[in-house]
């Protein structure tokens, strides 16, 4: 059985032509009958046969070769009928040739063409024809099949060895058959492999003739286009302008072209397909759809080059535009750098995220009062440069810095309520000849320009010149030596006498930061603090301060005196404060209730939760607390609860200043006292200068003051020599130094140790 099964695994399965093979064979094959109807009436006619017997020798040859025509019958019954045409025209062949052995031939031809139609009936009757014949007609009438005596004797015996001729004629045929059906199923596999690969292949694939136009297109192609591109040239698939003129398909390498319709762009390939000639009959065209990865890739390029909060171009695309502008320039270029005034303020009393959309709004209006050429950029944190190219005179520039203060100067609304910035603007402009300018150099002026416009009150704008930069020198000279300076003695404190409105007498001192350079002299807190913020130098820096103020509270030996230390945010925040503070008093012998610790409203306000228990903990030491430039901050009488447990509130001096002539600040600050007379707390005016201030203060009830109507920050041997005349008001002692000096002119208030070390004026 096993045997039965291999063998029968061996052979042609038939059927397996195409049909358009098979009709095309078939077409031949009735043609062959018909040819045998023709040659054998005309043979017959030609050995002297009359023409009935010419015509019945062609007849059911003819016959045959009708019924094969008859398209409405099977493949298998019009095979038949030409396999019976054929042997048929065989028999008339023997026949005519008086069973003539050469005549038998004709056999071995006929079967091996009905081999053509590889199917198992018409061939198998066609061996079947062969040996019933030869047995049966050689034993009826051998005359007419065989010429040699021993056949005609012996029909059936000679009928088997044709049959044997026949049998190894089948197998050559049926070994000719199978291998024709393997040859046809290894086509087709690799044909079904291809159309595979064209049809299901995740990209696009299109076959294209030589002349250019599309035969062939898959799935993933037709869907690119949303329509079938057969039939239209390739190159009306691409944007022309993409291509340059090249020819398209060709095999230069791989491009990425946007589509024709202009939704999205795809990566082209073209592979020459060749004949069996190796010549090139048509094109194999690749297209990988790229448009996602275009889109990611512009997303990320975009992303490099702007910033992500406020979506305006950030300092590399700005200085690339800068450049540009710097190059083919007509006229001045002029640069704008814009800082935002107390931003820090923003973010510690109403978080990063409001100061986040704070920026937002602020870029949003600077964008709108610039011309189309115009650039702006966020350039980092708080500050946005601007770009005016091609403008004739510096006068255009300052115009442009007015637009930007008169759009900052209206209120924005900010979590529900509104809220007022100003900036800060440094103005830089280049000649038309200036050949020498580059970006780095513009930025670097326009930034010292800004930063003169700090340093003479804010909201403001400044245009550059050349002695900003030697500022900006001396700048960047005091940050390099700020950290040495602890180390180098360099720091010094003075202090400034807080006064009782009651008496006038001395009831305490604050503290206040110097820095004595040895190069650029007394160093205001203002410049140098907020680089110790920064990087993070004000945390020793201020212990020191506070070491050294409670070391000298313990030299002046006086008993009542209170010392005010100004405290940083950064600090609090640092960690460990509150042991070091117990640290310092054990140290130092100072009496908990003799030290005063202030922290501003703002930096208590930006961690409130964790503010207060810090707080708590240092109550619990048994120091005082005070906030200072209470006021200034955004906080509003919901936020005052996170300010407890202090004792003292420090009025800020901006609104001391105007209580004399202005009805608004008297408001405030009276309101402020009265506040603090309800909550239990001390309330001391900052900034006091004058003696009708100092009046109205003493009316309202405010407990103390400091300022320049007393006294200046002074050495320690002054408040020494003041404490000494503790028996006599601090007034006499003022008037007694006035005699010899002029009245100072009112200064900045100095920094405290967050934004500033000590409240008073400066030295």
């Amino acid at each position: 059985m096993e045997a039965l099964r291999r063998l029968s695994a061996s052979l042609p399965r038939g059927r397996t032509l195409p049909p358009a093979v098979w009709r095309q064979r078939h077409r031949w094959m009735v043609r062959v009958v018909w040819a045998h109807v023709v040659g054998i009436f005309a043979w017959g006619l030609i050995l002297g046969h009359p023409l009935w017997h010419a015509s019945v020798d062609a007849f059911p040859i003819a016959v045959c070769a009708v019924v094969a025509g008859f398209r409405s019958y099977s493949r298998r019954s019009r095979a038949i009928a030409v396999a019976m045409g054929l042997l048929t025209s065989s028999v008339m062949v023997v026949h005519l040739m008086n069973g003539a052995i050469e005549g038998h031939f004709h056999f071995f031809v006929m079967v091996s063409l009905l081999a053509l139609y590889e199917e198992w009936v018409p061939y198998l009757l066609a061996i079947g024809y062969v040996i019933v014949h030869h047995g049966v007609m050689g034993t009826l009438a051998p005359s007419s099949v065989y010429n040699d005596p021993s056949a005609l004797a012996h029909p059936w015996r000679w009928a088997s060895i044709h049959a044997i001729f026949i049998a190894a004629l089948a197998v050559v045929n049926v070994v000719g058959w199978r291998l024709n059906e393997d040859a046809r199923a290894a086509t087709a596999e690799s044909e079904e492999r291809f159309r595979s690969a064209f049809d299901d292949a995740p990209i696009g694939v299109a076959l294209v003739g030589l002349d250019g136009v599309v035969q062939r297109a898959n799935a993933e192609l037709i869907e690119s286009f949303g329509a079938d591109p057969s039939g239209r040239p390739l190159v009306e698939l691409v944007d022309a302008g993409d291509l340059g003129g090249r020819p398209f398909p060709d095999e230069s390498d791989e491009l990425e072209l946007r589509y024709s319709h202009g939704r999205g762009w795809g990566l082209w390939r073209h592979s020459p397909l060749l004949d069996g000639t190796g010549a090139p009959e048509a094109w194999i065209t690749h297209c990988i759809d790229v448009t996602k990865r275009r889109a990611a890739e512009a997303k990320v390029s975009w992303q490099a080059r702007h910033d992500p909060l406020t979506g305006l171009p950030n300092r590399d695309l700005f200085l690339e535009q800068l450049h540009t502008a710097l190059g083919r320039r007509n006229g001045h270029v002029a640069v704008l750098f814009v800082d935002i005034d107390d931003f820090k303020v923003v973010n510690d009393s109403l978080g990063h995220g409001a100061g986040d959309r704070l920026l937002t709004s602020v870029a949003e209006r600077l964008s709108r009062v610039l011309r189309p050429d115009d650039v702006i950029a966020r350039f980092g944190g708080d500050e946005f440069t601007v770009l005016l190219p091609g403008i004739h005179s510096e006068e255009q520039a300052r115009r442009v810095a007015d637009r930007i203060a008169d759009t900052l100067r209206e209120p924005l609304v900010l979590d529900g309520e509104q809220r007022y910035v100003s900036a800060s603007v440094g103005i830089t402009l280049t000649a038309p000849d200036d050949v020498d300018v580059d970006p780095q150099s513009l930025l670097r002026d326009a930034d010292a320009a800004m930063y003169r416009a700090k340093e003479l009150g804010k909201a403001r704008y400044e245009v550059f010149d050349s002695s900003m930069r030697q500022r900006a020198v001396e700048r960047l000279e005091i940050e390099s030596a700020l950290p040495g300076a602890l180390e180098r003695d360099e720091l010094v404190l003075v202090y400034q006498p807080i006064v009782s409105l009651v008496d006038e007498r001395i009831v305490g001192v604050e503290a206040l930061l110097r820095w004595e350079h040895p190069e650029h002299g007394t160093i205001s807190p203002l410049r140098f603090i907020p680089l110790a913020e920064r990087n993070g130098l004000i945390v020793p820096i201020g212990a020191w301060v506070l070491r050294e103020a409670c070391r000298q509270l313990v030299a002046w030996e006086h008993e009542t005196l209170e010392m005010s230390v100004n405290v940083s945010a950064r600090q609090f925040a640092a960690g460990g404060f509150v042991e070091m503070v117990r640290g310092v008093l054990a140290e130092s012998g100072v009496p908990a209730r003799r030290l005063c610790l202030e922290i501003t409203e703002t930096a208590v306000l930006a961690d409130s939760a964790a503010m207060t228990g810090t707080l708590a903990a240092l109550k619990g030491l048994g120091v005082r607390l005070a906030v200072d430039d209470f006021g200034v901050g955004h906080a509003s009488l919901r936020h005052l609860r996170a300010l407890l447990p202090v004792d003292t509130l420090k009025i800020d001096k901006t609104f001391v200043d105007g209580i004399a002539h202005d009805v608004d600040d008297a408001a405030i600050v009276e309101g402020v006292v009265r506040l603090a007379h309800s909550l239990g707390l001390h309330a001391v005016a900052e900034g006091v200068e004058t003696a009708e201030q100092a009046a109205l203060l003493r009316a309202w009830r405010c407990q103390s003051g400091q300022g320049y109507h007393w006294a200046r920050p002074v050495a320690p041997a002054e408040i020494a020599a003041l404490l000494g005349a503790a028996a006599a008001p601090v007034a006499s002692t003022r008037v007694s130094r006035r005699v010899s000096a002029p009245s100072p002119a009112p200064a900045a208030p100095a920094a405290s140790l967050s934004a500033r070390v000590g409240s008073g004026p400066a030295a």
